[in-house]
C-alpha cells in the first residue's frame, strides 16, 4: 500500500475518535502555565470518569496510604501523568468499547495491551527511567493502530494476521499493506494531539533501534513491556523470556531483571487493572509453571550449545584420525604442566615414542594399513598410561605423552610399559582391505623429567620436549624397540644439538669406533639412571636398558639365535621381575656368552650366603649396591676395565 492508504486508515468515517475529557486535558497539559485545579475541573465535568479515575487510584495497583476523595488531590499524591495517565487510558477504553469489533480478538488485545502497560510501567519505576505514567499510558496506545487497522479494512486485515503471534505481525502487515500497525498508531497519536514522546514510543515500540529521536529510555521500556505481555501469551514463552533478558542486558547493562518477580507482579496488575477498566482480559497463565518451563527449556538450550562449544573445542584440540588430543592441545598443557611446576616446584615427565621404520608400512603396505597402525598405537597407549597423563599425537607417527606429578623413575617405568605393550602382540590390520591380517610394530622412546638433571636447567617447556626428542633419537640409534632416558652428560644431551634422523643400526653391535656396548638390567628406573649417567660419562658407552628379567633372556637368545654378541658388558640387578639375575645368568651362560661377555651382578642385600651362590654359579662379580655407591669411582673402573672372568 502508498502513504495515502495510511490516510485512508486514518480519515475512516468509522474510526472513533478521543472523547472531548481526554482531548481537553491533552490541551491543557500541553500548557506548562496552567493550574492544577483548571485540570481537575476539566476531569470532574464527567463524573463517571472522574470516579473511575478515583477508584483506581484508591486500588492496590497504586497503594496510597491515605484514601483519595479528589481529582486535585490525587494529583497531588500521584503527580499530573498519573491522572492523565488514567484519564487517557479510560477514555481509550470507552473509544473502543463502541467500536464494531466482530471477529477481531478484543480479549486478546486488551490482554495484551494492559500486560504491556503494566510491564512497561514496572520496569520504568525498577529502572528509575523516564516517568512511570508517560510510559504506561504509551504502552496502552501502543496497538491503537491494529483496531484502526482493522476499523477501516476489516476482514483483509483478519486474514493477514490470523495464527501470527504479534511479535512477528509488523512483517506480515509491511508485506501486505506497506505499513504497520505500529506507523498507523503514532500517526493516530499525533492525530489526537498525544505527547510526541508517545507517539514516537508508539511508533518503535516492535523496533527502538530504529528511533532517531525521542525519549529512547522510554521507547526501550515500551518493548520490553511488549515483549513480557508476549511472553505471557506465546506458545514458547521461554524464548520470549531469554529475548528479553538479552534486551535487557544490551539496553540497560547497569539494570537486573528478576524475570519470575516481574512476571508475577504484572499478571497480578494486569487482573487487577483489568477488573478496573471494566475490561475483559480471559484466562493468565501460572507464572511459576511458566518460569519453570522456560528455565527448563533454557537449561536445555545451555546444554545445547555448552555441547556444541564443547563439541567445535573437541575438534579443534583433537587429531581426526587417531580421536586422541593433537599437537595443539599438547602445546597448551605443556605450557600448563611447566608454569605450574616453576609455581610449585611439582615434578612431571614427558615421554616422546615414535613407530620404528613407519615409511616401510606405508610403503609396503598403503597408507589405510599405516592409518590403521597409527590408531592401534593411540589405543594402546592410552590404555596403558590410563589415568596416569595424557597421550597426543604430535604429527606423523610421533606420539607424545605428558606425565603430571611423575618422576623419572614412574615416567621410565610408564615408558617401558608402553613399549612393552606395543611390541609383545602383533597389531591387527584385518580390517584394512590390503596388507597382511597381522603386523608387528616396535617403537623408540624418548623420556625427560623435571628431576632428570639439575631443575635449574630447564628455561621452558619446549626445553623438556626436545630432550624427549633426543632421547627417541638415542633410543633409535640403540637399535630401535627400547627406552632412552635424557639425562646430563648421556648420548641424550648430545641429540639435543645433533639430532640424526637415519634409520639407525639393524643390532647393538657398532661397526666401528670403539663404543662399549653395555646391557644394563635393573628395574629400579632412578638406580638405572644413575648407572647409565655414570656409565655414559667415564667413556663412550652405548647403554640399552632392560626392567624385567624375562625380556633379558628373550633379549640373549635372539642375538645368539641371529649370531651376533649382545654387548661387551652386562650389569644385571638381582632381585627382578619376571625371573631374579640368578636365573638371568643361568640362561647368559647356558647359550655359552659368559665365557667372552663379564657379568656384574648388582644386590640391595649384601650377606654371604647371597654371595656364595652368586660366586657357585661363576658370575663376574657381585657388588653391594651400597659400596657401588659410597665408591662410585673404583667400581665404574673395575666396570670398564674388567679383568676378571668367570672360572
Amino acid at each position: 500500500m502508498s502513504q495515502i492508504q495510511i490516510e485512508d486508515v486514518l480519515n475512516c468515517p468509522s474510526l472513533p475518535s478521543l472523547p472531548a475529557v481526554a482531548a481537553k486535558l491533552i490541551e491543557l497539559t500541553g500548557n506548562p502555565d496552567v493550574q492544577i485545579s483548571e485540570i481537575a475541573k476539566t476531569v470532574q465535568q464527567d463524573q463517571a470518569l472522574a470516579g473511575k479515575v478515583l477508584k483506581t487510584v484508591n486500588s492496590s495497583y497504586y497503594g496510597l496510604a491515605n484514601r483519595c476523595g479528589s481529582i486535585d488531590r490525587a494529583m497531588g499524591y500521584l503527580g499530573l501523568n498519573t491522572v492523565k495517565s488514567l484519564v487517557l487510558g479510560f477514555s481509550l477504553v470507552e473509544t473502543t468499547s463502541n467500536t464494531d469489533h466482530d471477529g477481531f480478538d478484543m480479549i486478546g488485545h486488551w490482554r495484551r495491551t494492559l500486560m504491556g502497560a503494566t510491564a512497561s510501567r514496572a520496569i520504568a519505576e525498577r529502572f528509575g527511567i523516564s516517568d512511570k505514567d508517560e510510559v504506561f499510558s504509551a504502552a496502552l496506545f501502543q496497538d491503537m493502530g491494529m483496531l484502526a487497522t482493522f476499523t477501516a479494512i476489516r476482514g483483509r486485515y483478519l486474514d493477514t494476521i490470523r495464527d501470527i503471534e504479534h511479535g512477528n505481525v509488523s512483517p506480515i502487515e509491511t508485506t501486505n499493506f506497506g505499513f504497520t500497525h505500529a506507523t498507523v498508531g503514532a500517526a493516530l497519536a499525533r492525530k489526537w494531539s498525544l505527547p510526541e514522546n508517545i507517539a514516537e514510543a508508539i511508533a518503535y515500540h516492535h523496533d527502538p533501534e530504529k528511533a532517531k529521536s525521542g525519549d529512547i529510555e522510554m521507547i526501550r521500556a515500551v518493548s520490553l513491556g511488549t515483549q513480557v505481555a508476549e511472553a505471557l501469551s506465546a506458545k514458547t514463552p521461554s524464548s520470549v523470556i531469554r529475548r528479553i533478558e538479552r534486551q535487557t542486558a544490551a539496553w540497560f547493562p547497569k539494570q537486573k531483571i528478576d524475570m519470575s518477580e516481574l512476571l508475577v507482579d504484572v499478571n497480578e496488575s494486569a487482573k487487577e487493572l483489568a477488573s478496573l477498566f471494566n475490561t475483559e482480559i480471559g484466562d493468565l497463565k501460572d507464572v511459576q509453571l511458566l518460569m519453570s518451563q522456560a528455565q527448563e527449556r533454557g537449561l536445555e538450550h545451555q546444554i545445547s550449545m555448552q555441547r556444541q562449544t564443547e563439541s567445535l573445542e573437541k575438534q579443534a584440540f583433537t587429531d581426526g584420525l587417531t580421536g586422541i588430543p593433537n599437537r595443539k592441545e599438547f602445546d597448551a598443557q605443556m605450557e600448563s604442566e611447566f608454569a605450574e611446576h616453576k609455581e610449585t616446584g611439582r615434578d612431571f615427565a614427558v615421554l616422546f615414542f615414535d613407530a620404528d621404520k613407519f615409511k616401510n608400512v606405508n610403503d609396503t603396505h598403503g597408507h589405510a594399513v599405516g592409518d590403521a597402525v597409527l590408531v592401534e598405537l593411540a589405543r594402546r597407549a592410552t590404555e596403558t598410561v590410563g589415568d596416569k597423563g595424557c597421550v597426543c599425537r604430535y604429527g606423523g607417527e610421533e606420539f607424545s605423552v605428558i606425565l603430571p606429578g611423575c618422576t623419572v623413575r614412574e615416567a621410565t617405568e610408564i615408558a617401558e610399559r608402553v613399549r612393552s605393550e606395543i611390541a609383545n602382540k602383533p597389531f591387527d590390520i584385518r580390517g584394512c582391505d590390503e596388507g597382511p591380517d597381522e603386523l608387528s610394530v616396535r617403537v623408540s622412546v624418548g623420556v625427560s623429567a623435571v628431576d632428570a638433571g639439575p631443575v635449574d636447567r630447564l628455561k621452558n617447556a619446549g626445553q623438556m620436549v626436545s630432550e624427549a626428542d633426543a632421547g627417541v633419537y638415542a633410543a633409535k640409534e640403540a637399535g630401535r624397540n627400547n627406552v632412552q632416558v635424557w639425562i646430563p652428560g648421556s648420548a641424550t644431551e648430545s641429540s639435543l644439538e645433533a639430532p640424526s634422523k637415519s634409520d639407525g643400526l639393524s643390532d647393538l653391535i657398532p661397526t666401528g669406533g670403539g663404543t662399549q656396548q653395555i646391557v644394563l638390567i635393573e628395574d629400579d628406573a632412578l638406580a638405572a639412571t644413575l648407572v647409565m649417567t655414570l656409565l655414559k660419562r667415564k667413556t663412550n658407552a652405548d647403554v640399552r636398558w632392560i626392567m624385567n628379567g624375562m625380556e633379558a633372556c628373550e633379549f640373549f637368545e635372539s642375538m645368539v639365535e641371529r649370531g651376533e654378541s649382545p654387548a661387551d658388558l652386562i650389569v644385571c640387578d638381582l632381585n627382578l621381575p619376571g625371573c631374579n639375575g640368578l636365573d638371568v645368568y643361568r640362561k647368559f651362560s647356558g647359550l655359552g656368552l659368559h665365557k667372552e661377555i663379564p657379568f656384574f651382578v648388582l644386590t640391595a642385600h649384601d650377606c654371604e650366603e647371597t654371595r656364595a651362590e652368586v660366586a657357585k654359579l661363576g658370575v663376574t662379580e657381585c657388588i653391594s649396591k651400597n659400596d657401588f655407591v659410597k665408591n662410585l669411582g673404583k667400581w665404574m673402573n673395575v666396570l670398564m676395565q674388567p679383568s676378571t672372568r668367570a672360572a
